[in-house]
């Protein structure tokens, strides 16, 4: 029969606050999704117009060796990197998958801006949200560095996703 009184686990709330985050401080980027299971995170940056297999690719490549030269910089080894495209008919969705080990906020600012440089007007951006002032934004970044090394010490349980819904970040479990 149906249990009515079972009451669901609430997710970790800086797992929650460290997904808003990034959508806030990110707004290139459309979509994150944090899975326990993997311990990885996913971001997603929306894309429109036509593309080449040879553009992906090498924006694919470009990446890979931009994000190996930053772990070589900051002394970190064994990162899990993994990248795909999927969509149709103009519009994509460029999935950067990242195991939240070795994640660091230096690194989600080059990943946005490389995507921002390489796709230019292409890269779908939330324009419709008030853009937040310097201080702000430099606040949400020592969040997002904070949120980081508590989920590292912390076990978050289940697979939480965030998304942009017009001016609002809305974050589900799931």
């Amino acid at each position: 029969m149906f249990d009515f009184f079972k009451r669901e686990k609430k997710p970790n709330p800086d797992a929650s606050r460290l997904l808003a985050s990034i959508l806030v401080v990110y707004p290139t980027i459309q979509s994150v999704t944090y899975d326990s299971k993997d311990d990885m995170l996913e971001l997603s940056f929306a894309l429109s117009g036509k593309f080449s297999h040879d553009d992906f690719e090498g924006f694919l490549k470009y990446v890979a060796e931009s994000v190996e030269t930053l772990h070589y910089l900051e002394n970190l080894y064994g990162a899990s990197i993994e990248l795909n495209v999927e969509g149709i008919y103009g519009t994509y969705f460029l999935n950067v998958r990242r195991d939240m080990a070795t994640l660091t906020c230096r690194e989600l600012s080059l990943l946005t801006e490389m995507a921002a440089n390489y796709f230019g007007d292409k890269l779908i951006e939330d324009v419709d949200s008030p853009i937040p002032d310097e201080e702000y934004l430099m606040e949400q970044e020592d969040y997002l560095e904070q949120f980081l090394s508590n989920i590292r010490q912390l076990r978050v349980e289940g697979k939480l996703v965030g998304v942009r819904e017009q001016e609002r970040v809305v974050i589900y479990n799931r």
